[in-house]
């Protein structure tokens, strides 16, 4: 009695942990820790200093973000079947019900705009927190299946927490330093989707989705990356020269990872023919982690 007892205690613990596994993919939680970690950047930008504002800012903007996420998926659970990179997520295999995905994205939202409103005590950080999700949830996440232009307001979604985390520390509603921020984010959020394209092209080319590989081929799509990647590196070395009070060595290796990403990434796109997209993929996520985090360095201990 007492090893069948110990044997249902266990089996119920792993449904357990395998419910909030199912929670937390559908929330998305790694790409929304990163979100979080960005708006993390503007408020440190602003006031120099994170201390528990900072933390609380964190856990508001990962909420709002989680929300944000777990609502797409109730969204696009019926899509989601549809492709092999997709349909083993917990909505769209039914191991979630649909109806707990919007519950929880509408707790998760809801408590992460509250929380912004209680501990920034910022309306214009919240209305900023707003309209992140109301582009994210309301206008990219139906959009997308209709246009190839989708992306760019999924983009300026995403440009949005540094904007935010700004605000939350009482900066200037209009200022060249973190619109320039936003705008690095957003540029850099047009090749991360490239990249998952080529990465799957083969599988979005028979999707009935719009989308960009369908209208250019591989190798017009990899030049365009790279464009796009040397928008990122203008911008990127603007900021840098704005940043004047920030540590010079600060300074330096930021432009110099800049420089070293396009360049690997011109070698990898134009010298083989079948680069690896999901490697390039992860390094162009790292590089943009490593960049926030050196700014957000360089703004504290200035």
């Amino acid at each position: 009695m007492n090893k069948k007892f110990k044997y249902l205690s266990a089996e119920l613990d792993i449904s357990i942990l395998s419910h909030i596994g199912h929670r937390a993919q559908t929330a998305k939680v790694p790409l929304c820790l990163l979100v979080a970690f960005s708006s993390i950047l503007g408020f440190a930008m602003t006031t120099s200093r994170l201390g528990w504002h900072g933390g609380y800012l964190f856990v508001s903007i990962l909420l709002l973000a989680c929300g944000g996420a777990s609502l797409n998926s109730y969204q696009e659970h019926r899509r989601d079947r549809l492709l092999a990179r997709t349909r083993n997520r917990p909505v769209a295999t039914g191991q979630l019900l649909p109806e707990t995905a919007r519950r929880q994205g509408q707790i998760l939202a809801g408590g992460g705009l509250f929380l912004l409103y209680l501990g920034a005590l910022s309306v214009p950080a919240v209305i900023a927190g707003a309209v992140a999700l109301v582009l994210y949830n309301g206008v990219y996440t139906p959009l997308k299946h209709r246009t190839i232009w989708a992306i760019l307001p999924g983009a300026l979604c995403g440009a949005i927490p540094p904007y935010i985390g700004w605000l939350a520390g009482g900066g200037e509603l209009f200022s060249p330093v973190i619109l320039g921020v936003s705008t690095l984010l957003f540029l850099w959020q047009i090749p991360h989707f490239w990249l998952v394209l080529l990465s799957y092209r083969s599988e979005y080319q028979r999707s009935s989705a719009p989308n960009l590989i369908s209208v250019l081929n591989e190798s017009s799509l990899k030049y365009l990356t790279l464009v796009w990647l040397a928008a990122l590196l203008v911008v990127l070395q603007t900021l840098v020269a704005m940043l004047v009070i920030m540590p010079t060595g600060l300074r330096i290796t930021i432009s110099a990872t800049g420089f070293a990403l396009l360049i690997v990434f011109s070698l990898y796109m134009v010298l083989r023919r079948q680069p690896n997209y999901r490697h390039l993929f992860m390094l162009l996520n790292s590089f943009m982690l490593y960049i926030m985090a050196l700014f957000t360095v360089g703004s504290i201990v200035v």
